[in-house]
């Protein structure tokens, strides 16, 4: 048994500082309440606006102030239940646990769950992932009977996939109503996976009733998030042949770390210098479009490809050059005018 501690993970940041990027908004589709299955494509409004892999509500304390056992209620925040009723089942404090007749304490604050309200149930929830992240859950079950050599059996799926809590050869977590056991694991979010669906599974009671058995509390899910790559460099020089023109890269780590930069290739006619925090000095020697291949890599070694676009022109015979021919952008028609030194992430005709 094993409760799982990871942290919870703040989603990575992009930010477009003097880089031509852009962030494709992530699709997300609609998953039935009924069957529970993650072979279908999966949204709700919650896992849209929640934050990414956290489970809300899963101490399961709103609806807040309930007392004694058996609430049931459709009214719990985040949660969704198999039942063809609707109804999920809570117990707060001072609860007397039947058939026994004993009390059962929360194992965190105030409240928990019966997985089995009305009848044998599986509470799930769909929460938004990154593709290629882990998904650390813990969680806290219990017995409804304390009746000897009787347990209450759950399991938990994510994605559609059987988890084995850590420590376990099995995937049954199975306890008798003495002690909350507790339990976690690991899950990898596969490619294109944006919303992930987690069910905590009743499998049998040891009272034998359906409506009997499987508390549940203290779930928890957070993200390990994979090691993305900085946002790419681009930046755009022009001016005569000759001059000396200067700028400054600009990418972001999403993980909020620092990016340093390099020149991976010499370019013929062009005298460039990128330091590692990202100035360029820049000279041509003759007229064109020179492009220098950089690098933008953060300090786990993950890097993103850019280049410095460097534009010269003699002073009485301006290049006639269209740049939106190498670098289209999201306009599909560039303005035409000058091309401004130090402009990155536009696109304009030289005249």
């Amino acid at each position: 048994m094993k409760r799982s501690h990871a942290g919870a993970q703040r989603p990575p940041r992009v930010l477009l500082l003097g880089v031509a990027a852009s962030l494709a908004a992530a699709s997300v589709s609609v998953l039935a309440a009924q069957p529970v299955s993650a072979a279908q494509p999966v949204s709700t409004a919650e896992a849209a606006e929640a934050e990414p892999c956290a489970v809300v509500n899963g101490g399961f304390e709103e609806p807040s102030g309930l007392r004694g056992q058996g609430h049931l209620r459709k009214d719990v925040p985040g949660w969704r239940t198999s039942s063809s009723d609707g109804l999920i089942e809570i117990w707060g404090a001072g609860n007397h646990a039947d058939p026994m007749d004993f009390t059962v304490p929360p194992d965190t604050g105030d409240q928990f769950a019966e997985l089995n309200g009305t009848s044998v149930s599986t509470l799930y929830q769909d929460i938004r992932t990154v593709p290629g992240s882990t998904i650390d859950w813990s969680l806290a079950h219990r017995g409804r009977t304390r009746t000897q050599g009787s347990q209450d059996v759950m399991r938990v799926r994510i994605g559609g996939v059987v988890q084995v809590p850590e420590g376990q050869d099995a995937p049954d977590i199975a306890d008798g109503g003495d002690t909350w056991g507790h339990y976690g694991g690991s899950y990898t979010v596969p490619r294109g996976q944006r919303v992930t669906r987690v069910e905590f599974v009743s499998i049998s009671s040891g009272t034998g009733r359906p409506s009997y058995g499987n508390f549940l509390d203290s779930v928890s899910t957070s993200c390990a998030l994979p090691n993305q790559p900085p946002t790419v460099p681009y930046l755009v020089l022009s001016g005569s042949v000759g001059q000396t023109l200067d700028g400054s890269l600009t990418s972001v780590d999403p993980e909020g770390g620092e990016v340093t930069y390099s020149a991976t290739a010499p370019v013929p006619w062009l005298n460039v210098t990128v330091r590692p925090r990202g100035t360029v000095v820049a000279r041509a020697i003759r007229p064109g479009v020179h492009q220098v291949p950089v690098k933008a890599c953060d300090e786990r070694g993950a890097c993103a490809d850019g280049r410095v676009v460097v534009v010269a022109y003699r002073r009485t015979r301006p290049l006639a050059r269209s740049l939106a021919d190498l670098y289209p952008t999201q306009s599909a028609t560039p303005p035409a005018g000058p091309f401004p030194s130090g402009a990155v992430g536009k696109d304009r005709r030289m005249p």
